[in-house]
């Protein structure tokens, strides 16, 4: 009789506990996962951070948390990780009543990108670990990788060279009606900018600011097409290695920058395009349109950007530096025209070795043949 009331009763608190935990395991449970950078640089090492709250009375013998995010993200150690094309998380938890875990994941950015993690879903079971209860529970966290930083000392000269005109052009332009501030003097800066009371109170030359009537810019023009079946991604990630580096040589400059792709967006599925802008926060935006940058998806076509381009060109303001590996359609006729039409233009030309470069600098065009060696991205 005993050995029956205890059955009926491991029965009835079985049955008590399981309904229990079907209706309220996931009452008060909490999951959030989140980046602890929103940017980091390419090859750098940063973390995620997993924090599971249980607000209630119900422990959770054991919890599963699953979540997928881009397989360019290597975790230490790759325990719980399932790679294909995608990396697929899987973490097991074990939760007390009214406790919270935190849990910090390194990993690496082993390649530029966009990387969002949207959801995780729950797997846990009742004290008797049988059954499964599951849920999902929507996450709202991203990491941009930016383009690597790539040595572009081999550009010196005609970034300087592109400085001076722009300088040229800033100064030649200010309205001396419009004063805007006062900053430390610089060598291209004259001597009739210099303001002598700022210059008497500081100690150090400084000189007034003017707005000007038409401000110089730097134009990067991008071209993501192959003109063969064969897809060159080592020279395209590089070409948008280059383009971040320069953009940030003009900006620091104080040089507004903008950028054109023909590349699409990972996100939107548009090309690229950020417009004119200065500052650490065009800096940023540059970036992250560039870590978005979806080489899987065809690009639009060059040509038309560049007559579309041409077609805005009426001013005289912009300084075009053009990077690309492909030299067919009548590129060259085209950029040659935005250089006589702009204040110049550089063409870094990317090729690999044994392919044939067909260009070669002329008037108010600058050309430099960069090689990139095959599998060094």
């Amino acid at each position: 009789m005993t050995i029956i009331l205890l059955l009926l009763g491991a029965a009835l608190i079985y049955m008590i506990q399981s309904r229990l935990y079907s209706h309220y395991w996931n009452h008060g449970l909490t999951v959030t996962i989140r980046f602890s950078k929103q940017a980091v640089v390419e090859g750098e090492y940063t973390t995620l951070v997993e924090e599971i709250t249980n607000n209630k009375r119900l422990p959770l013998p054991i919890l599963h948390v699953k979540f997928q995010i881009g397989r360019n993200l290597l975790f230490e150690g790759g325990e719980n990780t399932a790679v294909s094309d995608l990396s697929y998380r899987h973490d097991i938890f074990s939760i007390l009543f009214y406790q919270k875990i935190t849990r910090t994941l390194t990993f690496q950015c082993t390649k530029r990108g966009y990387y969002a993690i949207d959801q995780a879903n729950l797997v846990s079971s009742n004290l008797f670990l049988s059954g499964n209860l599951v849920d999902t529970q929507k996450q709202s966290t991203y990491l941009y990788v930016y383009p690597k930083d790539i040595n572009i000392s081999s550009l010196d000269i005609p970034f300087q060279k592109a400085m001076g005109t722009l300088l040229s052009k800033r100064v030649l332009f200010e309205d001396p009606f419009e004063f805007r501030g006062i900053r430390e003097y610089q060598f291209t800066d004259p001597m009739n900018m210099i303001n002598w009371k700022a210059t008497a109170k500081t100690g150090d030359l400084m000189v007034n600011v003017h707005n000007s009537t038409l401000t110089p810019e730097a134009v990067i023009i991008l071209d993501l097409q192959d003109d063969t079946l064969w897809k060159y991604d080592d020279l395209h990630e590089t070409g948008i290695r280059i383009s971040s580096a320069l953009a940030i040589r003009f900006l620091n400059q104080s040089i507004p920058t903008r950028i054109i792709c023909n590349g699409k967006d990972q996100i939107t599925k548009e090309t690229i395009s950020v417009p004119a802008g200065n500052g650490k926060r065009q800096i940023a935006s540059i970036n992250e349109s560039l870590a978005r940058i979806d080489l899987k998806q065809e690009p639009e076509s060059c040509i038309d950007q560049l007559n579309q381009e041409i077609s805005n060109a009426t001013n005289s303001h912009a300084y075009y530096i053009f990077i690309g590996s492909s030299y067919g359609h009548g590129r060259d006729m085209l950029i040659q025209r935005l250089a006589d039409l702009g204040c110049g233009a550089l063409w870094i030309a990317l090729y690999e070795k044994d392919m044939h470069v067909p260009v070669s600098s002329s008037d108010n065009l600058t050309v430099i043949k960069w090689e990139v060696q095959k599998n060094e991205i």
